[in-house]
């Protein structure tokens, strides 16, 4: 499998993310594009200037707990759909079923005093993107849009798919045997984001100007197939479930 990165200059709102991407790169059949969420953001327009919002209660008392900006807090709060609580600079929140810091909203590489958002839905967003490569130049690819998160207990970042389209996310080993003839009782390999990650090592964090990474002879299953089955339900994630029952139960004795 071969990963490319590929340098752009500064995106900017009204840009065409494609055009640019086909300017610098010749695609094949089978490859997976993985595009930066800053470089969406950047050419939608989803930079949000939040000094200038004013800050509920609420956003200015997580602000004093957390260390962000209150305004900053504001749009994260809006932008939720549960916040959980505060560490450093940072609130707990679940967005769109993704268990991640701050609703994925993001200073970095955001004009200063402007955090960028996500797209409004990235798994449409990456749909459209991979249908426009595939008008323009008659190949068969797949999208990922790259956002980056933070793992229980694990120090950094890593790259996730935020959204995706053109190949099968996950592969299901359920039933399957191990090397020791063992039937395979809960492993599914998430192989969106396990590329997601690998492009996510090129794009980096800071000022790499590496929007778009090329993967070629990715084993996946190309084809349409539903985003959704990179999700799990809350009542069955490993990390969420016993986390939040405790909360509740914690809520209930107090």
């Amino acid at each position: 499998m071969e990963v490319i990165p590929i340098k752009s200059s500064v995106i900017s709102k009204g840009d065409d993310v494609v055009s640019i991407l086909l300017s610098k790169c010749k695609v094949e059949d089978g490859d997976i594009i993985a595009i930066a969420d800053k470089a969406i953001a950047a050419a939608q327009g989803r930079f949000i200037r939040y000094e200038d919002i004013k800050p509920s209660d609420r956003a200015v008392e997580l602000a004093k707990e957390s260390g962000l900006e209150p305004g900053f807090v504001e749009l994260v709060l809006r932008n939720s759909d549960i916040v959980f609580g505060t560490a450093y600079r940072t609130l707990l929140t679940l967005k769109n079923g993704i268990l991640v810091a701050n609703a994925g909203i993001d200073h970095k590489n955001a004009p200063k005093g402007y955090a960028a958002l996500w797209p409004e839905d990235p798994n449409k967003e990456a749909d459209r993107i991979r249908e426009e490569i595939e008008r323009r130049t008659g190949k068969k690819v797949g999208v990922i849009i790259v956002d980056s998160k933070l793992s229980p207990l694990r120090m950094g970042t890593t790259g996730f798919a935020l959204g995706m389209s053109g190949f099968k996310g996950i592969r299901d080993f359920r039933g399957k045997r191990d090397i020791y003839g063992k039937k395979i009782l809960m492993t599914v390999m998430n192989l969106a984001d396990a590329l997601a990650a690998a492009a996510h090592i090129f794009m980096g964090e800071g000022d790499d100007l590496v929007p778009f990474v090329l993967i070629r002879g990715a084993p996946v299953e190309m084809g349409q197939f539903n985003p959704d089955e990179l999700k799990i339900e809350p009542e069955k994630c490993v990390y969420f479930r016993p986390l939040y029952l405790s909360r509740l139960t914690e809520r209930s004795t107090s």
